[in-house]
């Protein structure tokens, strides 16, 4: 059941989440559907420092783990079968209501406490402890202080891990909600030793073909709404067919959008079985996230997402009208 939304000391939350994991035996570990670097790099973070400590660890993602993510250690423990099993707890990772981790409500009955570790402002306050900070620039960032809050140092591959949620999240450190703590850890996690260079390697400078193709689909259908002010760019079902893409093959392709001048906001559209799911950019004080959440998606207030069910003309008429709207 989604608690109201207050005001929580996250020192305290981070306090009894110690507790937890003290006193605690066996995690269920969740991320939300379509998975990206920080949610997968938290995840297996917190798993293999959960295993060090010598518990029961059962890291779940609904949706598979995205094929340039794959290089991350231990990325083969991620299932996508839902466990049967009770644990002592859930910890879900950027998931701002439980609905965001997919089918799993059944699970969280099995499991005698939830955690919600999440940076999104639009995060409701549903588990039983929530680290909640909109201010960190990734989760990854938060799971780090938690670690160094438990005095647990960090391997080389858990930074490999953490580095890649980071870097993901701030679009390699070019996003306002990076700030002087992001640089700090992701400095500390340098110092483990990782080959950082060859992470943004395989993160940024290497790409799928459907990748690639899906990429020019989209700036094809590229449109400029709103006096110029406004990017829509749109993929078909059929483009994905037409290429054997999968949906992760269009991650980040919305960044694309932001790139002609004038634009003070993107939309990218994308086309699914039986819904659309629908992604945001904006500069500066324009909130997106408002706009997602009246669509109930949420996020952050320049990057923020939704899923509509419906044919994609009619998803694209109602969300273009509140977007004009708010750009007039």
């Amino acid at each position: 059941m989604t608690k109201p939304m207050r005001t929580l000391d996250l020192e305290t939350e981070f306090k009894r989440l110690e507790e937890l994991i003290a006193g605690s035996q066996s995690f269920f570990l969740a991320g939300h559907l379509n998975p990206d670097g920080d949610t997968i790099g938290s995840m297996l973070a917190i798993g293999s420092v959960l295993k060090r400590l010598g518990k029961k660890v059962r890291l779940f993602s609904q949706d598979p783990v995205p094929e340039n993510l794959r290089f991350l250690p231990n990325a083969k423990s991620i299932h996508s079968r839902m466990p049967s099993a009770r644990f002592d707890a859930a910890i879900l990772l950027e998931c701002s209501n439980p609905a965001r981790g997919g089918a799993i409500e059944p699970v969280l009955r099995r499991c005698a406490k939830v955690v919600n570790i999440d940076h999104h402002k639009t995060s409701e306050f549903y588990g039983d402890i929530n680290i909640v900070e909109p201010h960190a620039s990734s989760t990854a960032e938060i799971v780090y202080r938690l670690f160094h809050n438990m005095t647990v140092s960090v391997t080389r591959r858990e930074a490999t891990c953490l580095y890649t949620g980071i870097v993901t999240d701030t679009g390699r450190f070019h996003f306002p909600a990076t700030s002087p703590r992001t640089l700090e850890i992701a400095s500390r996690l340098l110092e483990t030793g990782f080959k950082f260079s060859r992470i943004n390697d395989l993160l940024y400078a290497t790409k799928a073909c459907e990748s690639l193709k899906i990429l020019g689909r989209a700036l094809e259908s590229l449109e400029l709404k709103a006096g110029g002010k406004l990017a829509v760019l749109t993929l078909k079902a059929a483009d994905f067919k037409h290429f054997g893409a999968r949906s992760e093959h269009s991650e980040n392709v919305i960044n694309f959008g932001m790139m002609p001048p004038g634009v003070k906001a993107a939309v990218m559209f994308r086309e699914e079985a039986s819904r659309t799911t629908v992604t945001f950019r904006s500069r500066g004080h324009l909130d997106v996230s408002a706009v997602a959440k009246a669509f109930g998606g949420g996020g952050h207030r320049n990057a923020a997402g939704c899923r509509q069910r419906g044919r994609l003309p009619e998803v694209k008429e109602k969300v273009l009208a509140v977007l004009t709207r708010l750009l007039a």
